[in-house]
């Protein structure tokens, strides 16, 4: 594809031409970054099908019935009605935890107990969520029955109970 004009937002056109490419950005957690004789074939006759993805969240570039598919299998498997996939860690906690702990966004009344050395992901996701951070030192439980105790104890600055 080569850009119609210029600029991030300018139009794709398909020009047909191939070009390699060296992808420094994904991850490859599961070892699939290579040829593997077993597993290779599916995954090129999946691309044949269906396409690559677009490298961004479905919220930004919209989602295939594969996403579809794949979550009413995994909702029908847990026995739920309903399951969402998202593709990475990071998009996972920063966009779910807010969701989670309050949907309006506010979070007001809200209190996350939070281990001091937690994944930038969640720290993202609480500080979105607009709830009261507390956190605890790092794997201390001694310290994080001190937070519970206190904070179910003493509730908010006002002496009101945490709402969650």
């Amino acid at each position: 594809r080569k850009r119609v004009g210029f600029g991030d937002g300018a139009p794709l056109r398909m020009t047909g031409a191939t070009q390699r490419c060296l992808n420094l950005g994904s991850y490859n957690y599961l070892g699939f970054g290579g040829v593997e004789q077993h597993v290779t074939p599916f995954v090129i006759d999946a691309l044949r099908e269906h396409g690559s993805c677009s490298g961004s969240s479905r919220a930004e570039a919209g989602d295939t019935h594969v996403h579809r598919e794949l979550e009413s299998a995994v909702a029908a498997f847990l026995d739920k009605p309903a399951a969402i996939i998202i593709g990475m860690g990071f998009a996972t906690n920063s966009t779910l935890i807010p969701a989670m702990v309050d949907p309006s966004g506010r979070g007001k009344g809200v209190l996350i107990v939070s281990d001091s050395l937690n994944h930038s992901s969640i720290v993202e996701g609480v500080r979105g969520s607009g709830a009261r951070v507390q956190p605890f030192a790092h794997n201390d439980m001694s310290h994080l029955d001190s937070v519970l105790r206190r904070a179910t104890q003493f509730g908010q600055a006002d002496g009101t109970p945490w709402r969650k």
